[in-house]
């Protein structure tokens, strides 16, 4: 008894053992930690909508490179079997029953075929286009994301700073005011603002962890994964000027609308292939017939033939016509087109400039949000030594610290609006994430060529 006793305390021991060891080896595990390109390059390979397009992509690439089965000839082997119905009732016919086998190869050339590999490469080329603009949406998101939950846990740890400051005021004020030395209105009011700072703080960390579950979404992360980030805001604060050569930008709309442009010409070219060119066709028939004949056996007979035919169209010559209609319907798509493309480079050029000038101007309020920083934490730090020494009140005590937050959340949200900006004109012009940050004054020309 006294064994199994021993046996049962020991089992329980290692088991619970086991147990608290597997439970410290999971609290135990390290979080991953992403930097903005470590989150680029992960968001790429998981990413759910990179992988539709890729399937989208090699799609394209197939019917590239099987353009020209348009030439492939077309083949068929078929086999028949007969008996005359006169063998049923006659007791003497003809013959007893027939079989034989049938071949026949032909291949049609038209001048079509041409037009048709400069479609499928031209679509090709756009499906490229379209491959890599997904890419950059994908990583102008995740950076975007990145930069927002940076400053979102920033703005996190202004707000529990003045947080911890209020609470400290209303704390030295409960002492004061216990001890005989300030009135029971300074307390309240103190209480009354160190309190209402508490759902603010609230509320920014629920928009960080609702964010924070969006953005392991867009990465293809677990949400109960851990994750922390590397790198600040005033790391990627950028307050040179950014000037560009616009000879040597592009967009990935405006390429599209040139590509459009060549299929629009190509769309031309077959619709005259259509209309006016001639269309070849080959073929070779072959036949092999048995008939079994009651009288004599068996007898064979076998046909072959080769055939050649060409063909022009004459309806394309009547203006009329469809496909003379079709020729000039292929026509106006291409000056629509073309239009399109003289509207899309002029959008273009003001979406830069507008953009150049909104960077500009948050260059500048970024600037002037570090002085204001400067002077609000100033003011602060005097205002409390002079309300130390009773010559200020708590009001104005209050207000100096609520104006020095403002003024750190102010330039906060200035340089994330500054790193967007940025983003979205990389975006827009077709170059590198990090370019134009990377930039530091006079023009980037050498960085597109």
């Amino acid at each position: 008894m006294k064994k199994c006793l021993l046996v049962f305390v020991f089992v329980g021991f290692t088991m619970l053992c086991t147990s608290v060891f597997a439970q410290s080896s999971a609290d135990s595990k390290a979080a991953r930690i992403f930097s903005v390109d470590d989150a680029v390059d992960y968001a790429l390979k998981n990413n759910v909508s990179v992988e539709r397009n890729l399937i989208t992509l090699e799609a394209a690439k197939r019917a590239k490179n099987i353009s020209w089965n348009s030439i492939s000839p077309t083949a068929s082997v078929g086999a028949n079997a007969s008996a005359p119905v006169e063998a049923l009732c006659d007791p003497d016919p003809k013959y007893d029953f027939r079989y034989g086998i049938t071949a026949s190869v032909s291949m049609t050339l038209t001048p079509n075929l041409y037009a048709s590999v400069q479609a499928a490469k031209i679509k090709y080329e756009q499906g490229k286009i379209s491959f890599d603009e997904a890419l950059r949406s994908v990583e102008l998101s995740v950076r975007t994301a990145f930069y927002g939950l940076l400053y979102e846990k920033e703005n996190i740890t202004l707000q529990e700073k003045n947080l911890e400051i209020a609470q400290n005021q209303y704390n030295n004020n409960r002492t004061k005011y216990n001890q005989g030395r300030m009135s029971e209105i300074d307390v309240l009011s103190a209480e009354v603002n160190y309190k209402s700072m508490i759902p603010v703080v609230e509320t920014a960390k629920t928009t960080y962890h609702n964010d924070l579950e969006s953005f392991k979404n867009l990465l293809g992360l677990e949400l109960d994964e851990e994750i922390e980030f590397k790198g600040n805001l005033d790391d990627e604060l950028t307050l040179d000027e950014i000037a560009l050569d616009m000879d040597s930008v592009n967009s990935s709309e405006i390429k599209q609308l040139e590509l459009s442009i060549k299929t629009a010409r190509n769309s031309v070219l077959a619709s005259r292939f259509s209309a006016y060119g001639p269309s070849v066709n080959a073929g070779w028939n072959f036949g092999d017939t048995w008939t079994e004949l009651k009288s004599d056996g068996r007898s064979e007979e076998k046909t072959s033939s080769v055939s050649l035919s060409v063909s022009i169209p004459l309806d394309g010559l009547l203006p009329w016509s469809v496909r003379a209609e079709n020729i000039r319907l292929a026509k106006d798509s291409q000056k629509d087109y073309e239009l399109q493309l003289k509207n899309a480079k002029k959008t273009f050029k003001l979406s830069i400039d507008s953009s150049l000038r909104s960077i500009k101007q948050r260059q500048a309020s970024i600037v002037s949000n570090q002085a204001n920083v400067k002077l609000a934490s100033r003011s602060y730090s005097m205002t409390q030594e002079a309300y130390n020494h009773g010559t200020k009140d708590l009001l104005t005590l209050q207000n100096a610290s609520k104006s020095l937050l403002s003024a750190q959340v102010a330039l906060k949200s200035e340089i994330y609006a500054l790193i967007k900006e940025i983003l979205n004109l990389e975006k827009t012009i077709g170059v590198p994430f990090g370019t134009l940050s990377s930039a530091r004054g006079g023009t980037i020309e050498q960085e597109f060529k």
